[in-house]
């Protein structure tokens, strides 16, 4: 058997170090294609598990407009309040007579977590006790920002609509262009 000095070897067969180099680091990092598909799927994953909406209040409409979420899973509504004066989302079907409201409120028996971080803290404290009773609404002051969290039942299936009941120069924020849609879609085991 004839054996060859690696030097020499080396010199005949240069692209064979190369080779056995790569091999061993494609085999010991696992195959390198595997690798962005475990991420791909870790990814989905997350978006699927965590169900968050942002909703940025504006002068005088909401973005987005019209909103889907399902029901049977917990959803996080993540609101921002971009523009200069209070603004409220609230839920409902069919706006009250007197349009200060909705007849029935979409949130009417659902339990709901509310975080709120807002620049003027005092001012936030005197309008606390008003929506307590109000469990439907959630109200920022300009500048805020917060999060309702809440699991809607199946039965609670159906578009509804959101609307701002907040008043400016004797004018409903609604009335002005602030609302839109929020759909409550069948959970899939159902």
């Amino acid at each position: 058997m004839c054996q060859l000095p690696f030097a020499l070897f080396l010199r005949r067969f240069p692209g064979a170090l190369l080779l056995a180099g790569l091999a061993a680091g494609t085999i010991a990092c696992g195959g390198g294609e595997r690798q962005p598909s475990n991420a791909t799927e870790a990814r989905e994953t997350t978006s699927m598990a965590a169900d968050t909406v942002e909703v940025t209040m504006k002068d005088f409409a909401y973005e987005p407009t019209d909103i889907t979420i399902p029901a049977g899973q917990e959803v996080t509504l993540q609101f921002t309040n971009t523009g200069t004066v209070e603004h409220y989302f609230v839920v409902g079907d069919t706006v009250t007579t007197n349009g200060d409201g909705f007849e029935q409120n979409l949130f009417r028996g659902v339990s709901i977590e509310k975080n709120k971080q807002t620049e003027g803290h005092d001012e936030e404290e005197e309008h606390g006790e008003e929506e307590e009773h109000h469990e439907n609404e959630f109200e920022l002051s300009p500048g805020g920002s917060g999060s309702m969290t809440f699991t809607l039942p199946a039965s609670k299936a159906g578009t509804y609509t959101i609307a701002c009941f907040e008043t400016t120069g004797e004018q409903m924020h609604y009335e002005m262009g602030m609302e839109g849609t929020l759909t409550v879609t069948a959970s899939a085991g159902n």
